[in-house]
């Protein structure tokens, strides 16, 4: 239908052009009212054709509004685009006080229209778990963008459903767990990385630096982890290289908006999408890139017996060719080849680096920004390290306060506004509404972090609020609720817990006044919530 209109415009701008020409015609028409009459006439089909179109969409909208939860009143083609428009740009408010806003009006199940497409928005943790988790078949399947999908071609873990997304997944969760996700080896993996960095940072206060950007340093610490469970390397002597890749990676994060969503299949050759499309999937071809060296670069060296793989292997290439060779020697169909595994270290290198690095930033950020939080935190961990050893994740029973304050970072930091949405792969009942089937919704994790009724002041930082005995820490879900919930969760917590602990047990950490963090986001129409760049002042702990 965004099409249609295209049609009109361009058959419009062709009957002003005969006009123009035609005025400047030097000789006199026989008939001079017969361009004007047909100017009137292309005028009035076009209008014709406008009033019909739009009277489609809005007879198209008020059928599909029956069948949906009650939300705002929708205009063709932008849906409700305009009302989130106001809320972020003219009254300069996050992504989730639109939804807030949305919920106390319609309820904590409603219906948003994503530009032409309706999605429903679950807003409470109660409702959200009854549908992912206890009927979490019905939602399993993945509602992909075309731009997300355009590379992906439904492959990896992200983009794909089905049968071959539920054997990638199981095989990626099988993989990890057996590569240190569970056991005591992801906290060496942590803890060896996190030595090497401390080593580095000494040597650049030693040399007189005391304010520090930790954007590098905390990319190249969370980078390292990652690519030696997927692919066993460091980035030791070539970390120009990381961080080529990562600039990628965040070019392509900053750049992408969630309007880029709206992108599909028949607007995507248009002159200006067709640009901004390649500018948006030129940094993930980088990334791509590097996987497929990696992986020619390990058949190579099994080829010359440099790499040879025992059991499952070592990392996650090995394991994934394993399974290959496997199938490819049975009959039966399978998911295991070259291009699922290039998608599939994509999605778990890309979210195993950003959400982590992210959620770190945003972690410094409040805690230096909080200093009271900060100390609170530092004497607990003190109180139970003497100051004579890193913590350790057996330590966590007895770390309540920090515990309460990672879980307040997660909620304040909303690092992703908005969720991926889910098809409904059959009708359905979410709440009190009777959901069609096909009908793209999700569990909006900003507002079920944020709903007032549990999180009084939600605004405020408070770590506190965990101590009132209504349990509303199980109400932190940030790395999401079902069968779609973040497969490196395990990973990612043990990442968050062991870094900011012993960064705060082995330095004095305050702000600089000349490099103030700010709880306000870079940039609130991203996929991805990031923290304003800021500097670290660090003093060794004596």
């Amino acid at each position: 239908m965004p099409g249609s209109c295209f049609i009109v415009l361009k058959l419009l701008n062709a009957f002003e052009a005969n006009n123009v020409l035609a005025s400047q015609l030097p000789i006199q028409l026989p008939y001079p009212d017969l361009i004007s009459h047909m100017r009137t006439v292309s005028e009035m089909i076009a209008l014709v054709l406008f009033l019909g179109i739009v009277t489609y969409l809005f007879m198209r909208m008020w059928l599909q509004r029956r069948k949906l939860p009650p939300g705002p009143f929708p205009l063709p083609l932008i849906g409700n685009l305009h009302q989130l428009g106001y809320t972020m740009f003219i009254c300069k408010k996050p992504f989730v006080a639109a939804i807030k806003e949305f919920t106390k009006e319609y309820g904590s199940v409603h219906t948003f229209w994503f530009g032409p497409m309706p999605t429903v928005n679950i807003c409470d943790y109660t409702t959200a778990v009854d549908a992912m988790v206890k009927k979490g078949s019905a939602f399993a399947n993945r509602n992909m963008p075309y731009l997300f999908n355009l590379t992906r071609n439904g492959r990896g873990i992200i983009a794909s459903n089905g049968p071959p997304w539920l054997e990638q997944r199981r095989f990626a969760l099988h993989t990890l767990r057996n590569f240190g996700l569970g056991r005591n080896i992801i906290e060496e993996r942590i803890m060896y990385e996190f030595e090497i960095t401390c080593e580095e940072l000494e040597r650049r206060l030693d040399a007189g630096e005391s304010s520090i950007n930790p954007d590098m340093m905390f990319d190249l610490l969370v980078g390292n982890i990652i690519n030696r469970m997927l692919f066993t390397d460091r980035f030791e002597k070539d970390e120009e290289r990381f961080f080529a890749l990562k600039r990628e990676l965040d070019k392509m994060m900053d750049n992408f908006t969630l309007l880029d969503m709206l992108i599909d299949e028949w607007s995507v050759n248009l002159p200006l999408i067709k640009q901004r499309t390649e500018h948006l999937l030129k940094p993930l071809e980088e990334v791509l890139a590097f996987i497929r060296a990696q992986i020619e670069q390990r058949k190579k060296d099994i080829a010359d017996g440099i790499h040879v793989i025992e059991g499952e292997g070592g990392d996650f290439v090995d394991a994934f060719l394993v399974q290959m060779k496997k199938d490819q020697n049975s009959d039966a169909p399978s998911t295991f080849d070259e291009k699922w595994l290039e998608m599939s270290l994509l999605d778990l290198w890309a979210a195993g680096q950003e959400t982590t690095m992210v959620t770190l930033n945003w972690a410094f950020t409040y805690l230096l920004l909080h200093p009271q939080v900060k100390s609170r935190v530092e004497e607990e961990l003190l109180s139970i390290t003497k100051g004579q050893r890193p913590l350790s994740i057996t330590d966590r029973p007895n770390t309540p306060y920090y515990n309460a304050t990672l879980s307040e970072i997660h909620r304040c930091a909303i690092i992703v506004p908005l969720n991926l949405w889910r098809d409904t792969s059959e009708d359905t009942v979410v709440g009190p509404y009777l959901i069609p089937k096909g009908t793209a919704i999700t569990a909006q994790i900003s507002a079920i972090m944020n709903d007032e009724v549990y999180f009084k002041n939600n605004d405020e930082f408070n770590p506190d609020r965990y101590f009132t005995g209504d349990r509303v820490e199980q109400m932190v879900v940030p790395f999401g609720l079902g069968k779609r919930a973040c497969p490196g969760e395990s990973l990612a917590q043990a990442e968050l817990y062991l870094m900011i602990a012993n960064f705060l047990l082995r330095y004095e950490v305050t702000a600089d006044p000349e490099h103030m963090p700010s709880m306000r986001a870079r940039k609130e129409l991203g996929t991805a919530r990031m923290a304003p760049s800021y500097h670290i002042c660090f003093k060794k702990r004596q």
